[in-house]
């Protein structure tokens, strides 16, 4: 009998150990939905610098002219050696065109790319004087859909404001930010 009893228990035991650790008491459970969401490919190539020319011409200043009082020489004319006016002109606002910026490569998603300037001040190396980036604006294909051969290509049109931009010289330190940006 004694075999017999603890059998029972041992049953017992085991039966209960397995259903306090299948299902406990105070249990809640619930399933949860997953999404993900693989952002497309996209691959960007630009300049690290970007380095423009503003001449005279840019600034509404006149460099040259013909003698204005002799328009034909025979080759022993005096030419007219009266001083002309020197200037850098009276344009404040000069826009210069990068013909190419950047490249986007991408899985054939649309992509837009916009140009802006996270530091629009540029400063003379005499520390004093300052030009501004006034305005960015993208151009050539600065949107499309670009493939993982053939890439979107553009360009920007930078506007300076140069009133305080007192002296000729190297002016530095303004950055441009370009942005690929996947239409989803």
């Amino acid at each position: 009998m004694n075999n017999k009893f603890l059998g029972i228990i041992a049953a017992s035991v085991t039966a209960i150990g397995s259903t306090i650790i299948s299902a406990p008491a105070n249990a809640v459970e619930q399933n949860v939905n997953i999404d993900i969401n693989i952002q497309p490919t996209m691959y960007l190539r630009t300049f690290q610098n970007v380095s423009l020319q503003i001449t005279q011409g840019d600034l509404g200043a006149q460099d040259k002219d013909f003698d204005p009082t002799n328009n034909t020489t025979n080759g022993t004319t005096a030419i007219d050696q009266a001083r002309p006016t020197l200037g850098a002109g009276n344009q404040t606002q000069v826009t210069k065109n990068v013909q190419e910026l950047f490249a986007v490569w991408g899985t054939g998603d649309a992509v837009n790319v916009t140009v802006t300037a996270t530091q629009d001040t540029l400063t003379h190396t005499d520390g004093v004087s300052t030009a501004e980036i006034s305005t960015i604006t993208a151009n050539g294909n600065s949107s499309g859909t670009p493939s993982a051969t053939v890439p979107i290509v553009g360009g920007a049109d930078i506007t300076f404001d140069l009133t305080n931009a007192t002296n000729p010289g190297q002016y530095s330190g303004g950055i441009l930010k370009v942005e690929a940006l996947a239409q989803l």
